[in-house]
């Protein structure tokens, strides 16, 4: 299931390029950032810094990342992740962060890792939670699990 299938019509983005589109939710306090194909290390941080300031302006305090189009995330981007990203995360209203990525062997293995180096490096600096999961709804569930469940009814319907 996809966004647009989960969240119907979505509003037009707040921010959008040939590689990620990025929409808030203002009902839920929740950021959407889909990244549309391959991106490199400089993409990402464009993404990543005009969603933070999305956030800072909007107090948002839900992020779901769409990474079923990235098929790499290269040492570079995963120490830049782990640190300035991380750095800059943790001092805004960012509470849980769920990322939704390809459902195969080899790319959860790959990333486990990563994973579990992101869980710790968000605890150590902050109060964000960390998880990944494998589809859309899950993740929102979880993103979600504290607003009560008349909230997460409205938003899959």
């Amino acid at each position: 299931m996809n966004m647009q299938m989960l969240f119907g019509d979505l509003p037009q983005p707040d921010f959008e390029e040939d590689f990620v589109s990025i929409h808030f939710l203002a009902s839920h306090s929740l950021l959407l950032l889909e990244w549309k194909r391959q991106i490199t290390l400089e993409e990402r941080k464009v993404g990543f810094r005009k969603a933070l300031e999305i956030t800072r302006k909007n107090g948002i305090r839900y992020w779901l990342i769409d990474d079923l189009q990235l098929s790499i995330i290269t040492p570079e981007e995963k120490e830049w992740v782990l640190s300035e990203f991380q750095d800059e995360a943790s001092q805004t209203t960012i509470l849980k962060l769920a990322v939704v990525t390809p459902d195969f062997y080899p790319s959860l293995v790959a990333n486990t890792e990563f994973t579990e180096k992101g869980k710790e490096g968000y605890q150590e600096k902050g109060m964000i939670q960390h998880e990944v999961f494998p589809d859309h709804s899950t993740a929102v569930n979880w993103l979600l699990s504290e607003e009560g469940t008349e909230t997460q009814e409205n938003l899959l319907q």
